[in-house]
This record gives structure tokens, sequence and C-alpha cells, in this order.
């Protein structure tokens, strides 16, 4: 009796242990159907074509491609932001907020201006979808350029005043495009431009540099005129530097902001690109400034100016004469500030 009482015991237990088991098995089933159905109503973001190959077109065209997408989740797609590479710009040109089966457009624009031959882009779409958070599309595009001028830019490089070189620009056009070069100018008066001889599709001019009157660094552009309707002017820059017999650096002394009866020191750097060249004399103001000079090498000096202004305090505005036999550079002035505190 004892014995099936038992057996009895053990057999409610195992039903009882077993239910609980399942029970238990069965809330986590319930569980991951939960969590499952809340990672099922995320957004998900997917786009007809992530490329787009507008193939050739021209130097100077713009071209405009709308990348289609359309939310495949069950949640609402949110799109943040809209990034592009430079030379192209891409934005949202539909709603910011995409609900489930809706669709959305990226429109993007590219300017061919200033490229050549094959070009890839990238833009980047990025979103609240969890598994796609950043998306890359790409454009490609292969510029011809109907006018091609040699080279794109002129560097005359350092020019002595009163000398003069030239380089060879040539401008050559699509074979069979019938564009036809109408004026080569500038606004620059010591570049002078003349047409040589032309071969078929090929023109070349002399552009000539001669008489600069002026010191320093130049710059400016030549423009080049054409029949083209995508792009009926060409601007072609150009730079470099004309000096005379001295060069110095840097070309102003600025000692900034010092504190009285604080003797601080600047150094010039002086060039005679002539040898037959001399520095004859130097003249420094105001008069609590000093300066002395030594040999660089057989060519430069070096000038250090030395600053002692005792009690004095307030704002200097002084000056660094140096005096030449030279016929270009009799007298260089070089100015001197300051501001002096307690």
């Amino acid at each position: 009796m004892r014995k099936m009482a038992m057996y009895g015991f053990v057999l409610l237990l195992a039903l009882v242990v077993g239910n609980a088991i399942d029970g238990i098995a069965d809330d986590k089933i319930q569980g991951d159907g939960k969590l499952k159905n809340a990672e099922s109503i995320a957004p998900a973001i997917q786009f007809d074509a992530y490329t787009h190959d507008f193939g050739k077109i021209y130097s100077g065209e713009k071209v405009i491609h709308k990348f289609k997408f359309k939310n495949h989740g069950d949640g609402e797609l949110i799109i943040d932001k809209v990034k592009s590479a430079c030379g192209c710009t891409a934005a949202l040109s539909s709603k910011k907020n995409i609900k489930k089966n809706e669709e959305g457009e990226i429109e993007v624009k590219f300017n061919s201006g200033k490229y050549v031959g094959k070009i890839a882009k990238s833009i980047f779409v990025h979103s609240n979808d969890p598994v796609n958070p950043k998306v890359k599309l790409v454009i490609e595009v292969n510029i011809i350029e109907e006018v091609r001028v040699t080279p794109k830019r002129i560097n005359f490089g350092v020019v002595r005043m009163g000398s003069s070189c030239s380089v060879n620009l040539e401008i050559k056009t699509l074979p069979g495009s019938r564009i036809k070069i109408l004026n080569v100018e500038t606004n620059f008066p010591y570049i002078k431009l003349k047409e040589k001889e032309k071969s078929g599709d090929v023109w070349n001019y002399e552009v000539a540099l001669r008489g600069v009157e002026e010191l320093g660094k130049f710059n400016g552009f030549i423009f080049v005129h054409t029949n083209s309707e995508k792009k009926p002017k060409i601007d072609i820059p150009f730079n470099g530097e004309v000096i005379g017999d001295i060069t110095y650096y840097p070309n102003k002394l600025s000692f900034g902001t010092v504190r009285k009866n604080r003797e601080v020191k600047k150094t010039v750097i002086v060039t005679l690109v002539d040898k037959s060249v001399e520095i004859e004399k130097i003249e420094i103001e105001p008069a609590f400034m000093t300066y002395n000079i030594s040999p660089l090498n057989d060519d430069s000096r070096v000038i250090s100016v030395h600053m002692n202004q005792g009690d004095f305090t307030g704002t200097v505005n002084g000056s660094l004469l140096i005096y030449s036999n030279s016929s270009l550079q009799p007298e260089i002035c070089i100015p001197i500030s300051a501001t002096i505190n307690d």
C-alpha cells in the first residue's frame, strides 16, 4: 500500500515538473516570438539600382539622375541625411519619412566643368535602417573635351625685370566637331598673344611675357573664346614672379606685441641677384632700433634688426632702408611694426 502511494507521489511530481518545463519552453517561444515581431517592424531600404552610368558627355555639361528606393520593411523609414562627394550634389527629392511599401528618390546632379575622362563619384544615404544604415550609391561618367588646351595652367616661374620669356599654348578641338576658336585674349598688359601655325583641328599661340615694370608676384587669366554651346569660354590661369637686381625676405618686419624693456630681434635675408650690385648704406628708424649685417654666402647677406625700446610704450611704425648701386632698385624700404606694452 505504501509502495503504491509512493509510486503515485512520484508520478504526480513528474507530471508537475514536466508541465512546468513545458510552460517555461512555451514562455521562451512566446518571448522569442515577441522579439521576432519587434525585429520585423524595422524599416528596410532598398534601391532599384546602386550605380548609374551617364555614359559619354561633353565637358561643361550638367547631368541629373534620380535613384529610386522603397521601404520594404514594416517600420517607418527615416532618411537622416544625404552626403555627396566633391563635384556633385545630392538631395532627397521626396519626403523624409517613408512608410511601409512607399517609395522615395535621391536626386543627383553632376557638373562636368573641370573634369576630363572617366570619373566615378560616390553618394552616401544615411537612414534608420538597422541593417543598412549607410548606403553607397555611385555615378559614373566619361567626359569628353570638345576643346582641349595645353598647358591648362601657365607658370612663368621667376623672371628678371626687363627680360622676356614665352610659352606655347596649344588649343585642340574634337575632330569632326566643327568647333572654331573665335578669339584668344588677356587683360594682363605685359602678356602678348600671337597666333602661330594652324594645322587641322590644332591652333598654336605664342604667349609672351615682356616688359614687366613691377616687381613681385603676378597672376591672371588667358581667355579662349569658341563657338561651342557647351563651353564657349575657357579660362587658363597664369602666374609668375618678377625680380630685380636684389631680392629680400621678408618684405616687412612685424615684431607683434612686445613688453617694454625687452630686447627682441628679427632678420632679413638679402640676395644680390646681380653680382655687380653692392649694398652701399643702411638706415633704420626709430632711433631705439639697431642693425648689423653679415655675409650668409657669396650672394646673400643677413641683416639682424634689434629692438631695445627701453621705457617706450605704444605703437611702432618704422622702416629699414637699404641703399645700393642698382639702377633698378636703388632704394628698398622694408616696413617695421610693433606694439609695446607695459
